[in-house]
């Protein structure tokens, strides 16, 4: 017999016993795995947090690098900046020197003995300043009359009223065909509460244009006498802007053609011209300046500019004389690229 036996045990107590023994020590099996799964993750994290430090410090070596590298090429870039702007000083330093000289020696050609100036403002019988006038008339009739915008403006304005006759005339329709209806159809007729339905949005979208309808028309009839009006400014002016694109392409060929000649001539350029737009073309820009040396001569030709040293002469009256004072502010502006 057993010592439980002899303690009196039954069968039933020691089975109990043994399940809690076997469960004690399936207990002990899993918690031990479990702690060594939990070892193993552990071990993983803190090399996974290693390899994680390690990148981190080769991130902060190769940004100190490049913090350094960048630094050096900052460095780099001013001492050439600085070596660039002492170039430029230096380079402007020696055109200044240069422009003297070239002055001192274009003075000594122009006091020498047989020198010859071109005269750019020469006129014989005044055929290029006709020409000029001409050109003036054209502007002047052509500035006179609406602009494109100003005449889409007026079309607006019609086009809006047309749009409101018409939709008044729509809602009146509606408010016709709608009332037919209701006339028509019992109370319970289910056309008849599409038809109330019409007639109350008709109704009101009917009063409203006819509340706005006089404004609009004043509008549109303004309109039409202004565009009335410019129509027939445009038919008396069409022969002087005609004459005007004319004269402004006679002109500017026969002033190209001058001013070839003398670019392209021996004789010294009158000196209001080198001061304004120097000796020659700059190599880039050319036809730039080109246009511009033509619309100067054109300039003088037109107002009769004599002056010897301002290509422009002396500024005009604004209130006397405005497309000339005009055309002079935006010369003077433009000369300002190659004086």
């Amino acid at each position: 017999m057993s010592g439980y036996d002899s303690l009196g045990v039954g069968e039933e107590h020691l089975r109990r016993v043994d399940e809690l023994k076997r469960g004690q020590d399936a207990f002990e099996r899993r918690t031990d795995y479990a702690l060594s799964d939990l070892r193993s993750k552990l071990s993983d994290i803190k090399e996974t947090v290693e390899r994680l430090e390690d990148g981190e410090r080769s991130v902060a070596r190769r940004f100190d690098t490049v913090e350094t590298d960048l630094q050096e090429a900052k460095e780099t870039a001013e001492a050439r900046s600085d070596e660039l702007e002492q170039s430029i000083s230096a380079t402007d330093a020696r055109l200044e020197r240069l422009a003297t000289r070239v002055g001192a020696l274009e003075r000594h050609l122009r006091q020498a003995e047989g020198a010859v100036v071109v005269d750019l403002d020469v006129d014989r019988g005044g055929k290029l300043r006709s020409l000029g006038l001409a050109v003036e008339n054209g502007l002047a009739a052509e500035e006179a009359l609406l602009s494109a915008h100003q005449r889409n403006v007026l079309q607006l304005q019609i086009t809006h009223y047309q749009q409101a006759r018409q939709a008044l005339t729509q809602h009146r329709a509606t408010v016709r065909e709608a009332a037919v209806v209701l006339a028509s159809t019992a109370a319970g007729d289910p056309r008849r509460k599409k038809a109330e339905q019409a007639f109350t949005k008709a109704a009101t979208e009917a009063q409203k244009g006819q509340e706005n309808i006089g404004m609009l028309a004043k509008s549109a009839q303004d309109a039409r006498a202004k565009q009335a009006a410019d129509n027939a400014r445009r038919a008396k002016a069409a022969a002087v802007i005609e004459a005007g694109e004319r004269a402004h392409t006679q002109l500017r060929v026969r002033l190209r053609s001058r001013l070839s000649d003398a670019l392209t001539g021996t004789d010294l350029l009158p000196l209001w011209f080198t001061t304004a737009l120097g000796p020659m073309a700059p190599p880039r820009r050319a036809e730039d300046w080109l246009e511009t040396a033509l619309d100067v001569l054109s300039y003088r030709v037109t107002y009769q500019v004599t002056d010897p040293v301002l290509a422009l002469g002396s500024a005009p009256d604004a209130s006397r004389a405005p497309h000339r004072a005009a055309r002079f502010k935006g010369l003077k502006r433009d000369l300002r690229n190659w004086g």
